[in-house]
């Protein structure tokens, strides 16, 4: 070997990198991230490993020209016994899966009412031919009503009350004695003689039972105190009807 010729060994720093090494050193790892078909569910994929190659320059040879004798190019004193050195770099990526869960929850929420009236009703009798007694209950309030001179006139719509037969109901509910601890859901009304009686049932299940005077030419509730018996109010009955 000439001593003017040296080869720069694999194990010196690559300094003196060519262009075309440089590029090929280019190629780097990369990640990709791949959506999964899961909802909020992310997957990180990695990439293969990648390799280069390159090769560190001699300083008596011009790699990047054709060698003596190819062409009639001078490529200084590269020749066979000068190889090109060469170094291989490999660079590896590594990829971690990453997944993130959401997680829903639903609430359900449920509502009670409760009632405070049981609505309306009407109920009648008629005790004789000049006149029908009429019960009716409008917002859980009952109410009374008398409907004069239907055999004469048998559609007469006119509603009287009391002992002047003036127009109109008589709120029943005034009268001592009504339930207010539980709404009166239902009324109703018969006639004997000279009796009328109104009865009426709470929500609770409670039974009452108010006498009015009906004497054939008017009805007057409560009923007037007569001899011992004082002024009619609501009185419970007994017993209670229980299922």
């Amino acid at each position: 070997m000439s001593p003017e010729h040296r080869t720069t060994s694999q194990q010196e720093p690559m300094a003196r990198v060519g262009l075309k090494g440089i590029r090929r050193l280019a190629a780097i790892a990369t990640a990709v991230t791949v959506a999964v078909g899961t909802p909020a569910v992310a997957v990180a994929a990695g990439v293969t490993t990648q390799s280069g190659t390159t090769y560190v320059s001699d300083p008596h040879c011009d790699h990047d020209k054709p060698p003596k004798g190819a062409g009639g190019g001078d490529g200084g004193e590269c020749d066979s016994q000068h190889p090109k050195p060469t170094v291989t770099v490999t660079r590896t990526a590594t990829a971690t899966q990453t997944v993130t869960a959401t997680a829903t929850t639903t609430a359900t929420a449920t509502v009670t009412a409760t009632a405070t009236a049981c609505g309306t009703g009407v109920d009648s009798t008629q005790p004789n031919g000049n006149e029908q007694f009429i019960a009716a209950l409008v917002n859980g309030l009952p109410f009374a009503g008398r409907r004069p001179n239907i055999n004469t006139t048998p559609d007469n719509p006119n509603v009287v009350s009391g002992p002047a037969n003036t127009a109109g109901w008589t709120n029943l509910s005034t009268i001592a004695g009504f339930p207010t601890n539980s709404p009166v859901c239902d009324v109703s009304v018969d006639g004997n003689g000279s009796n009328a009686f109104f009865k009426i049932i709470t929500q609770g299940g409670s039974a009452y039972t108010l006498h009015c005077a009906a004497n054939g030419g008017a009805l007057v509730c409560p009923a007037p105190a007569q001899g011992n018996n004082p002024q009619s109010q609501w009185t419970a009955v007994s017993p209670q009807p229980t299922p």
